[in-house]
């Protein structure tokens, strides 16, 4: 499949010439060969975790939500005369996910919530980035990580604890 899509991207580059093959006989394998290796260095974090697909439809409606709050939440600030902007740096402790693909899915559907984006993954937890820290944060970013929890079937916590999220300034 990967040789197929190759070949095809090549011809999209070369508009579609023939003649172009000569190199691409070298090019395409390579290619492929460097993308194998580089996934296999990578992938290392995906082994393991499996979606559920019953719980795909949640999650979908969910990330979906998410996206229309995160567009409507962005598109009211930028029209309001008044922003009220206190943008600041939040530490997330990861509760429920272990490292690898949860995490990246997490930190990803974290930058679909209203006015935050993660910024970078630290060994206990996420560093994440808002515009205005309010009584919700905390709530979100935990509801976010038990969605992708919930989607790899991974073990859920009982309650959220207020000491788990602290500012950086």
């Amino acid at each position: 499949m990967s040789c197929l899509l190759s070949t095809g991207f090549w011809f999209l580059l070369v508009d579609g010439e023939l003649a172009s093959l000569l190199v691409g006989v070298f090019f395409i394998p390579m290619s492929i060969f460097v993308a194998i290796k580089l996934s296999a260095k990578t992938d290392n974090g995906a082994r393991g975790f499996h979606v559920k697909l019953m719980k795909v439809p949640k999650f979908i409606v969910f990330f979906l939500y998410q996206s229309v709050k995160g567009g409507t939440d962005t598109a009211r600030r930028v029209f309001s005369l008044n922003m009220k902007l206190q943008p600041e740096f939040v530490h997330y402790s990861i509760k429920l996910l272990p490292v690898g693909l949860p995490i990246n899915l997490f930190m990803n559907v974290v930058s679909l919530l209203p006015g935050s984006v993660s910024v970078i993954r630290a060994p206990d937890g996420v560093l994440v980035h808002v515009l205005t820290v309010t009584n919700s944060t905390v709530a979100e970013l935990y509801h976010c990580e038990c969605m992708v929890s919930e989607l790899f079937g991974l073990k859920q916590a009982e309650k959220l604890s207020d000491s788990s999220t602290e500012r950086v300034n």
